[in-house]
């Protein structure tokens, strides 16, 4: 006989809340990831919503992929938008295409303003011109000008990458609508073709994690196979840090991303100079970022940019070119700044700085700084004291029995002739070191002294105008002997330092121990 069996167990089953990601909104339409488990098992679907039924229910829809939902919305959406459209049959002369372009056109205003009021103000403000001029042919031609005038090669340098920056902005922003899909597949390949290697990122990481490193990239084919294996937190974290400093550096750029597609993309190309617009000139200067990347860029930074681009638009729409009607850029708006005080050396900077010069490299750098510091001479890679060093006739210009120097048109920054005293402190400088002002390897030599002393670009300049004013009592003559207005000398430089600074500082002389070179030197 059988035993009784036992009641069976109740099977419970346990549900989950199904998990719902953030709607995405395509038009009137929404589509939401929702994540659903039962028994154990888990499963995703796609809901799309936002349209009403025939009946006047609530319209949705559940798909097993993403790629099913989005097909959906695709042809759902026209049906959608249709369906708020009321069309009419009107008789007009307009073609077909005329039509489509009108429909088009009032879908753009979107209501702000009337088809008329945009055709007004387009020929109030446009004049296509007889031959139009692209961006990049009138930016070489520009260049070219502007150099045969003689401005400066570090102007020329800097215009160059303002007008390559806004070219490369102003040609992803007035490109196609249809080409616009290609921006981000150009700018995937090319963040492709530079993104960091294996041994790229061996090299960056910790030399105490190298080994291991190395060893585990053997078993790698490339970055992403090397984060997927079994790495260490510690080691994991060091690959990624050197990935992203190394790609960060790497990003494509704008101006890099539009060469890219008009290279390569059918119908790209660079707008032509009478297309840009104010708008287009105020967004570029919006979008300029400081040297972070992320943060926007100062209000000085937004004012050179915009008097690169004002004198090039401007230079555009001369009458002698009119490759534009007016001038865009002068419509934008620009910052009011205030300089400040200026950043001048203590005496005892100055001392300590001259002293290192002086036996830095056997005081082959003394001269340079001496003169820098003490007569005021503009330095920099184009600067007067560069130029200066390099002419023919240095020697003659440095006139050490008439205690001057004189600073020639095509050294001054002014193009205009000037006289700079050469005092007691400064004649010392020059008489105890021997060799050129300018010798081999200088630039690395100035680097590392300016770096050393953390030196401003202009600091040495600023300390010769405070202590010069200071010293003769006379605004004038400083102005005359640096190349600056009086005005400017007033407002910045006066009352910067006491009549016993200046005089510490103008006493400062080379220290007995200097050794000397071996080139003849500089005599009276």
């Amino acid at each position: 006989m059988k035993s009784p069996s036992l009641p069976a167990r109740k099977q419970t089953r346990r549900t989950r809340r199904a998990k719902r990601s953030p709607r995405e909104a395509f038009g009137k339409l929404s589509l939401r990831e929702i994540t659903d488990g039962k028994d154990g098992y888990t499963w995703t679907t796609y809901l799309v919503q936002g349209w009403r039924e025939a009946d006047g229910r609530h319209g949705r829809k559940k798909f097993k992929t993403r790629a099913e939902a989005e097909s959906f919305i695709a042809t759902k959406g026209v049906e959608v938008a249709n369906a708020d459209t009321s069309l009419h049959n009107v008789v007009t002369r307009l073609s077909k295409a005329h039509v489509e372009e009108a429909e088009a056109a009032f879908t753009r205003l979107g209501g702000r303003y009337s088809l008329g009021e945009a055709v007004d103000y387009f020929l109030r403000h446009f004049a296509q011109p007889e031959n139009a001029v692209g961006l990049d042919a009138a930016r070489d031609a520009f260049l070219d000008a502007r150099e045969r005038e003689g401005v400066r090669p570090r102007s020329l340098v800097q215009l160059r990458s303002t007008m390559g920056q806004f070219i490369g902005f102003a040609t992803l922003r007035l490109l196609p609508a249809e080409l616009r899909p290609e921006i981000d597949r150009v700018r995937a390949e090319l963040e492709g073709e530079g993104a960091a290697t294996l041994a790229e990122i061996v090299r960056r990481i910790d030399p105490a994690l190298r080994p291991t490193a190395r060893k585990a990239a053997e078993d790698a084919d490339d970055v992403p196979a090397l984060l997927r294996g079994k790495l260490s937190p510690t080691l994991r974290d060091a690959v990624a840090a050197a990935r992203d400093e190394i790609e960060s550096t790497r990003r494509p750029s704008e101006r890099e991303i539009a060469a890219a597609l008009v290279a390569n993309v059918e119908g790209a190309k660079v707008p032509a100079v009478h297309e840009i617009g104010t708008a287009d000139v105020e967004a570029f200067l919006r979008g300029l970022r400081a040297k972070d990347g992320t943060s926007a860029a100062s209000r000085k930074t937004w004012n050179n940019a915009r008097a690169d681009v004002h004198a090039f638009l401007g230079w555009c729409a001369d009458k002698q070119r009119r490759w534009t009607a007016e001038n865009p850029a002068s419509a934008v708006p620009k910052f009011k700044l205030g300089r400040g005080v200026p950043h001048v050396l203590t005496v005892a900077q100055a001392r300590e700085l001259m002293a290192y010069a002086a036996t830095y490299e056997g005081g082959a750098m003394a001269k340079y700084f001496a003169l820098a510091l003490f007569a005021g001479l503009r330095s920099g890679p184009d600067g007067e004291l560069l130029k200066l060093a390099r002419h023919p006739e240095r020697a003659k210009l440095i006139d050490l029995a008439r205690g001057v120097i004189h600073v020639q048109p095509e050294v001054s920054k002014t193009h205009q002739y000037r006289q700079t005293a050469i005092r007691p402190a400064l004649h010392k400088w020059l008489t105890r070191f021997e060799g050129e002002i300018w010798p081999t390897n200088a630039d690395r030599m100035v680097k590392h002294i300016r770096a050393r002393f953390a030196l401003a670009h202009d600091v040495l300049r600023h300390s010769f105008f405070s202590y010069l004013v200071s010293a003769e009592g006379s605004v004038e003559r400083a102005a005359l002997e640096g190349g600056n207005t009086e005005s400017i000398l007033r407002r910045h430089y006066l009352n910067l330092a006491t009549g016993g600074e200046a005089e510490g500082f103008w006493q400062i002389a080379p220290p007995s121990t200097a050794t000397r070179g071996k080139v003849v030197r500089m005599t009276a």
